[in-house]
C-alpha cells in the first residue's frame, strides 16, 4: 500500500483523505482504500525520508497535511516498480476455520460457504456489469480508465476463482462422513467439479 500512495504523490502532492479517494478511484469497488492505512503508509514513507510534509492547510477544526514526494522516494518507487509482486497467501479465517474444523463443524461452515456462495454471484453480477467500455468515448481510453478496467477484471477472475473454490468445498463438505472423513474419490470429484 505505501508505494502506491508514494506513486500518487509522485504525481502531485495530496493528503491523507484525497489519496485514499484517488487510489480508490483507481481501483475500483473490488478494492477497498481503508483511510487509516493510507495514513500508516504516509507515516512510514516520512518516517523513510520518502515524502515530506509539503504544506498545512487549517480547514475549520482540521488540518490538512499535504505530502510530496522526495528524490529518495522517487527513487525507491521506481525501484519498488521493477520488483517482481508476490502472490496473496491463503490466510484469510475460512481457510483457518476449515483447517481446524471437526465433524461437528460441518453443517455450520455449509452454510456459511453457501452465504460466500450467494455473495460471490451478486458480487460477478455488478462487477461484470460495472465493466462496460460503452461509457468511455472514443476508441483509445486514457490509462486510468484502462487501469480501472483491469482492476474490475482482475476482481471477477477472482470472484470466478473463489466461486469454484467454495463449490469444491461445499461438494467435499458434502461428502464428508460424520467424523469428518472424505474419501478419496470424493476428492477427485469435488475436484473436477471446480474444473469443470
Amino acid at each position: 500500500m505505501k508505494y502506491a500512495v508514494l506513486g500518487l504523490l509522485i504525481e502531485r502532492r495530496g493528503y491523507g483523505y484525497d489519496l485514499a479517494n484517488r487510489l480508490q478511484a483507481r481501483l475500483g469497488p473490488g478494492f477497498r482504500a481503508a483511510y487509516g492505512a493510507v495514513y500508516v503508509s504516509l507515516d512510514q514513507l516520512a518516517k523513510d525520508q520518502l515524502v515530506a510534509e509539503a504544506k498545512r492547510v487549517q480547514a475549520g477544526r482540521q488540518v490538512k497535511v499535504y505530502y510530496e514526494a522526495t528524490p529518495a522516494g522517487i527513487e525507491r518507487f521506481a525501484s519498488w516498480m521493477c520488483e517482481p509482486p508476490s502472490r496473496e497467501p491463503l490466510r484469510g479465517e475460512l481457510y483457518l476455520k476449515l483447517a481446524v474444523a471437526q465433524g461437528a463443524h460441518l453443517p455450520n461452515l455449509r452454510l456459511e460457504l453457501e452465504r460466500l456462495e450467494r455473495e460471490c454471484l451478486r458480487d460477478l453480477q455488478e462487477q461484470t456489469a460495472a465493466m462496460d467500455l460503452t461509457t468511455e468515448p472514443g476508441d483509445d481510453l486514457r490509462w486510468d480508465a484502462a487501469v480501472r478496467w483491469l482492476a474490475d477484471a482482475a476482481l471477477v477472475e477472482r470472484l470466478h476463482g473463489d466461486l469454484r473454490w467454495i463449490r469444491m468445498a461445499l461438494s467435499t463438505i458434502a461428502g464428508a462422513a460424520e467424523d469428518g472423513s472424505v474419501s478419496r474419490a470424493r476428492l477427485l470429484e469435488a475436484a473436477a467439479l471446480a474444473s469443470a
